[in-house]
């Protein structure tokens, strides 16, 4: 009897497996050393001790089977798994699978693997003693024999994973290349590229060369791990297949030549010169492609098509191939990753409708386990730029901070999302007006060392630098800044690009001077978009021109060129434009609102974007920002003018009860019998005026001179505010939008307007302000909104894997309606999801709240086992 600890008995274990034979050799050696030692013998195999166990397997076990078993133990410890029927192949013995049974039954260190007994194991560490027995005593030819059986056995079992570690220790890399022609793909398909990875890293890379296929695989293989190998290993594998003729190697190594270019490169214009050789190829090899073959090109192809070519029905056509057949096939990794490319072209092709439904459909895929990572990156990269485009810039950085708190900052700067982010960034500091944050931006982009930026992306960030420094009027750095981004857009090509890069440098010679430059780069960039039909660049360029137009005097083509473009904008529901700086969208906005242009949506513009109301003769007017839940102020300008103690009660009162009507307005009378039921009707309109002139002389002291009658209006008996955005209303509207896209099952859209109305909700609307009726069925209505919030969204958010931030909402819901069951039953079942111990609490909190409201005990009970009949958890109850 040995006395030893948990943690040497958890070694033990571990290192035998729980095999009797192992314990007892452990036991005796144990014995022998007369205590137990720190860490068991059989852990640590070397020196002395590994010659110890290699001589009890030698006199104990081996020396007790009789040599009838030798030689096939040897052979067969040279196999990762042991079926029966490669075991009969291997050593010739047609009843091997007898023998095996028995020292299954003996416990000699043989096991059984599957509940057929058709599949054995071997401990490793009586394996590696057989195996280096075989090195010794069988011949070398001998050895790869048995590889070699077990490779061809595996390949008829459709193993090729295995078969190929087989044929790779038998040293035959001609067999390996023939497996990875016939299966390669497939291991792309089940997103198994560390598998193959960890397999054709056992290829010598002196003969890695000789091989297209092992090279193509290779390089594919290293897509999510190391990116920068890909492009050198491709370019081999093309260079094998060219030699020997074999188009279908050519076609699948050049489409991804033509994807690396487009994800990682930047360079689209040699991407350009190859796109037409794949499609030749792809219909000339037709036949011989199997399904994840074809889909792989046809994908790589569309992408081809939207950004060399920026044809975007053409890369349609081909995307939508390949999303129709990995679909019938159920190939969910191809599905998510075409998806995301049928988003990203509607994206270019400012198709806002079909990007959200394309994107609808791709985004749950993020939280797929069958989804690379790479794929997973890419549909996240699409959302960002959907919002980006969309102008939802505070729903791009909450899910860009998700993002980054699920893979790390590191790993998103490193990856092609880190240079897009920054670049995005710059352009909506560049909208909001932070020009200082956008220069920073591009500073730190540019001085990345351990991954510089390629040409593509350099162009990208230089020609936002070189508009800062033009906004900023260091002209002499601007103009130089972007010469140099348009040499590196035409060294990498791309239409869309190209055009984008004639727009913002147009538009930086214009804040330089260069008028008669900046109008005809304009016009080039415009003409451009409207090649590639491009409805969003094209609304962007005619904006922007319109825009230096302005500033020139020149009002006739200014008017062309704003009502083509918002008309472009409002057609497309866009709301964001690149580099549109606030300076030029007041104008532009103020100039189309006074002259009748598409006035509508540029209001609807310049409330969304500028804070601003527009009058009819174009006057933009401040909107009075009043923030209501949880507190009381006013902002203007988007700076406190007012807070709730600068206010008497009955002002306070009196603006609530505006701000819960509807449209903000209310009959004289109704106000007067709120306030003075009880007063005669002169008494109460006496009261009344005084009331509303001092409220408007309040405004008048920190308003702007003479702006307070644009906010309080009184005429006719009615009286309202105007020009004023609120809180509550905001939060409302965020709820309802929320919950028409769930109807619609728009989810990712839902979570966006959820998360805008969850960062409203500050707390209950006006805390203090005390008036009945109104105001209190306002605060009722906006409980219930809350609370709808979280019923519809949780869900949302658990399926996404974000159960804390579920948790999280809820709290905040009961915070505010501290007697909800519903939102209790909630809550016990999102904590029961992590543990029943949280549930009960859950449990023991809603009954402690009853009973401090004086619930009876019945009706506790009662309301308890209403929450737990859904979801019961074992031991649960009320305290």
């Amino acid at each position: 009897h040995l006395d030893v600890s948990r943690d040497i008995i958890k070694t033990i274990t571990r290192t035998t497996d729980g095999w009797v034979m192992g314990v007892l050799l452990l036991g005796l050696q144990m014995e022998r050393q007369h205590a137990p030692p720190p860490r068991p013998p059989l852990e640590r195999a070397g020196g002395d001790n590994q010659q110890g166990i290699h001589q009890f397997f030698r006199d104990e076990i081996l020396s007790t089977l009789g040599p009838r078993l030798h030689r096939p133990l040897l052979l067969l410890s040279l196999l990762e798994v042991i079926p029966v029927g490669l075991a009969v192949e291997v050593t010739g013995v047609e009843d091997i699978g007898v023998d095996l049974c028995e020292l299954v039954r003996c416990n000699i260190f043989f096991r059984h693997l599957d509940p057929d007994n058709t599949l054995f194991g071997l401990h490793h560490l009586f394996r590696q003693f057989l195996r280096e027995k075989a090195a010794a005593e069988l011949s070398p030819g001998t050895i790869r024999q048995v590889y070699h059986q077990a490779g061809r056995y595996c390949l008829r079992r459709e193993r090729p994973a295995r078969a190929l570690r087989y044929l790779l220790q038998a040293g035959d890399y001609d067999a390996v290349e023939a497996v990875l022609e016939d299966h390669g793909m497939s291991f792309l398909v089940t997103n198994r590229t560390a598998t193959l990875t960890a397999i054709l890293d056992r290829i010598p890379a002196p003969l890695l060369p000789q091989y297209g296929w092992a090279t193509l695989y290779s390089a594919l293989a290293y897509i999510d791990s190391a990116p920068g190998r890909v492009l050198p290993l491709l370019d081999q594998a093309l260079a094998v297949f060219a030699a020997r003729q074999n188009r279908l190697g050519e076609l699948l190594t050049l489409s991804h030549i033509i994807s690396i270019h487009i994800t990682t490169t930047g360079h689209y214009r040699e991407g350009k010169e190859q796109l037409q050789k794949a499609e030749q190829l792809f219909y000339q090899t037709a036949d011989a492609l199997d399904i994840s073959q074809t889909i792989l090109v046809a994908r790589n192809l569309a992408m081809g098509y939207s950004i060399f070519l920026a044809d975007f029905d053409r890369a349609v056509k081909f995307a939508s191939l390949g999303l129709n057949l990995a679909r019938e096939k159920n190939l969910v990794n191809f599905e998510a990753a075409l998806l995301m490319l049928m988003a990203y072209i509607q994206i270019f092709a400012g198709r806002t409708s079909q990007a959200q439904v394309y994107l609808e459909q791709a985004a749950p895929y993020v939280h797929h386990p069958e989804i690379g990572l790479f794929n997973k990156l890419s549909i996240r990269m699409m959302l960002f730029s959907f919002l980006f485009h969309d102008g939802d810039f505070a729903n791009y950085f909450d899910q860009k901070n998700q993002f980054i708190a699920t893979i790390g900052n590191t790993l998103v700067s490193q990856s092609i999302a880190g240079p897009f982010c920054n670049i995005w960034e710059m352009d909506i500091a560049i909208n909001q007006g932070r020009f200082e944050e956008a220069l920073d931006l591009a500073e730190r982009a540019l001085a990345q060392r351990h991954s510089p930026l390629c040409p593509h992306l350099r162009s990208l960030v230089l020609q936002l630098k070189a508009l800062v420094l033009a906004l900023r009027r260091q002209c002499d750095q601007a103009l130089p800044v972007a010469a140099e981004s348009r040499r590196l857009r035409d060294l990498s090509g791309g239409p869309y690009f190209i055009a984008l890069n004639k727009l913002v440098v147009g538009l930086t010679y214009s804040y330089c001077g260069r008028y008669n430059q900046a109008v005809q780069l304009l016009s080039a960039g415009i003409e451009e978009t409207r090649r590639t039909s491009t409805e969003y660049f094209e609304a962007c360029g005619l904006l922007h021109r319109a825009s230096v137009y302005l500033r020139a005097g020149a009002r006739q083509p200014a008017g062309r060129d704003i009502k083509a473009g918002l008309r472009l904008m409002r057609r497309n529901a866009y709301r964001h434009l690149w580099s549109w700086t606030p300076a030029a969208m007041r104008e532009v906005l103020a100039f189309a609102v006074a002259q009748r242009l598409e006035p509508e949506y540029a209001r609807t513009l310049a409330a969304g974007r500028l804070g601003l109301a527009l009058l009819d003769d174009g006057t933009a007017i401040p909107l009075l920002n009043i923030k209501t839940m949880g507190g009381f102020k006013i902002l203007h300008c988007a700076a406190p003018l007012l807070h709730a103690e600068e206010l008497t009660p009955a002002q306070r009162e009196l603006l609530c009860l505006l701000l819960s009507a509807p449209e903000f307005k209310l009959p004289q009378e109704t106000i007067q019998l709120h306030f003075w039921p009880d007063s005669p009707q002169d008494t109460a309109r006496v009261k009344f005026d005084t009331l509303v002139s001092r409220l408007r002389k309040t405004l008048a002291q920190i308003l702007p001179e003479d702006t307070a009658h644009y906010y309080l209006k009184r005429e006719k008996g009615i009286i309202w505010l105007a020009h004023c955005r609120v809180d509550a209303l905001d939060f409302l509207a965020a709820v309802d939008r929320g919950i028409r896209h769930l109807r619609l099952q728009e989810c990712w859209q839902a979570g966006n307007a959820f998360t805008a109305a969850e960062s409203l909700w500050r707390g209950e609307f006006a805390p203090g302000v005390t008036g009945e009726d109104r105001i209190r069925e306002f605060r009722e209505k906006l409980s219930r909104a809350l609370s709808d919030l979280a019923f519809a969204w949780c869900d949302l958010l658990v399926r996404s894997d974000r159960l804390p931030k579920a948790v999280q909402v809820v709290e905040k819901a009961l915070r505010d309606d501290p007697l909800n069951d519903r939102l209790y039953g909630l809550l016990y079942r999102l904590q029961g999801q992590n543990s029943a111990i949280l549930a009960r609490q859950v449990l023991k909190r809603f009954a402690a709240v009853l009973r401090a409201e004086d619930y009876p005990d019945d009706e506790v009970a009662e309301l308890i086992a209403g929450i737990t009949a859904d979801q019961p958890h074992e031991g649960e109850g009320p305290a």
